[in-house]
């Protein structure tokens, strides 16, 4: 099974307001139509998801890292959630319309050395009590 992420799109968190979490499967239920703004990246993104217990408490982790197309996105100042489309056309959530939403940062690398490639790195964090949720 392929799960190569090789498109990101992003939507302001509160359009999700109306999706239906179902924890017990660790999958949403979008009733009605999201305004996705597709971010234009070059090659796959890499996930990193891992869990932990402390205290009784489960908590999920997950960090998403793209390379931008070009330079650096406009971001609104409103939170973001991130649906995330793989090669085989699974799709999966990031973050929704409650808090914690994910937390997004932006990297530039401008070498000094030519032969150096200059980029500019998506890098989104999310702590939360769900996982990154798959879409019915």
């Amino acid at each position: 099974m392929l799960l190569h992420i090789h498109r990101i799109d992003c939507c302001e968190a509160y359009h999700l307001a109306s999706a239906i979490v179902l924890p017990e499967t660790a999958s949403v239920l979008l009733r009605e139509p999201m305004p996705w703004r597709r971010i234009p990246m070059v090659g796959l993104a890499t996930l990193e998801t891992s869990e932990e217990v402390n205290k009784g408490v489960r908590t999920h982790s997950a960090k998403l890292t793209a390379t931008l197309c070009g330079s650096r996105l406009a971001l609104p100042s409103r939170p973001l959630a991130y649906r995330l489309t793989c090669v085989n056309g699974r799709q999966y959530l990031l973050g929704t319309a409650d808090p914690p939403f994910p937390l997004t940062t932006q990297e530039e690398k401008r070498p000094g050395n030519a032969a150096e490639t200059s980029a500019v790195a998506l890098v989104v964090s999310l702590n939360s009590s769900y996982p990154v949720l798959k879409f019915l």
